[in-house]
């Protein structure tokens, strides 16, 4: 009796556990729902990695997860993780936007959607983290100046020209670089594809740091760059080396110190040196140019003296001569006077 009774406990209980997880799924109208309405942002969205979110892969990963429901959380839309129920597959309209109200269509009923980078940060939390992070970040440039909101796909046709919409002059600059002219982009260097393996697409593939360290350019440069692993066998081998040539009379460290000092202190003091001549040779040439400026001015003060006492003499001389003619005039008018 006991074991009948529990048996209709348990049946009970599943009925009305499926009927709540049917009652919430049912309050998820779905994406083909607003595709009557909103057409051009359907057919954004329907190729998009929120619309592929439960297929390209992922069920494969998932079973390998011993299907997990937390994963739900992300790649269906109205999941109830303690139930491992959801409502639509993949990261529909009513995941970003919310649950369509009624009467959606009038406009006592819309819904709207923050502006902000916090509707991204429950899903792509490693990637909000790594924006918080970045220039990007810190100049409040959200997830969709970059990404289209519904295809997901970057703006401007991606590559190099949406960065050069806010860094122009920087991407002038590497159109001439040889990284440019060996096919690298932007984010080849400051949003590299991770080489983890086993990574889940979409999960933090591209890095949004935008920080360019050692380890990126030891992907193409490895011969060139080392990595702190390498810095004791580094010094060891540096340690030999140095050790060789003090053994067999060559320049050690200490020697090599003493004529860096020396070559020091004789720049020091050719430097004192031509500042005490520089200062030198200013007050001599001030000294010579207040010379020949008292020169020049004497001469000149002695040559106008003399260009006026000339034009005196000139004057003087002919107002003596005028004076000579007008004497001769009169006397020769007194004389035809007389004769008259």
């Amino acid at each position: 009796m006991m074991m009948v009774l529990l048996l209709k406990n348990t049946f009970f209980l599943v009925i009305l556990f499926a009927f709540v997880s049917t009652a919430q799924a049912a309050d998820y109208e779905g994406s083909r729902k607003c595709r009557m309405c909103h057409k051009d942002e359907y057919e954004q969205w329907k190729d998009s990695p929120h619309a592929l979110a439960f297929s390209n892969g992922f069920q494969e990963t998932w079973k390998e997860l011993d299907s997990d429901p937390a994963c739900l959380a992300c790649h269906a839309t109205g999941a109830d993780i303690e139930a491992g129920t959801f409502s639509h597959p993949g990261v529909t309209c009513e995941s970003c936007h919310g649950i369509m109200s009624k009467g959606h269509s009038k406009k006592d009923a819309e819904m709207p959607l923050p502006v902000t980078s916090d509707v991204c940060r429950d899903c792509h939390k490693q990637t909000f983290q790594e924006w918080q992070m970045s220039k990007h970040g810190q100049s409040e440039i959200r997830c969709f100046d970059c990404h289209g909101v519904h295809e997901q796909s970057v703006r401007s046709d991606g590559g190099d020209q949406l960065c050069g919409a806010c860094h122009s002059q920087r991407l002038e600059d590497f159109a001439h670089a040889t990284h440019q002219l060996e096919g690298l982009h932007c984010n080849t260097c400051h949003m590299p594809v991770s080489v983890e393996p086993d990574l889940i697409e979409g999960a933090g593939a591209a890095a949004h740091t935008l920080f360019v360290g050692a380890e990126i350019c030891s992907r193409c440069h490895a011969d060139m760059v080392h990595s702190s692993a390498q810095l004791p066998e580094m010094r060891e081998e540096l340690f030999e080396a140095t050790k060789g040539e003090y053994l067999t009379g060559g320049k050690n460290a200490v020697q090599l110190y003493e004529e860096v000092t020396n070559l020091s202190w004789m720049l020091d003091s050719a430097l004192k040196k031509l500042w005490t001549v520089s200062v030198l040779g200013l007050v001599v040439g001030l000294a010579l140019g207040w010379m020949f400026g008292c020169f020049f001015f004497e001469r000149l003060r002695k040559e106008r003296k003399m260009m006026r006492a000339e034009r005196r003499a000139r004057r003087e001389e002919r107002q003596k001569r005028e004076r000579l003619e007008m004497m001769e005039k009169m006397e020769s008018n007194e004389k035809d006077s007389a004769q008259d």
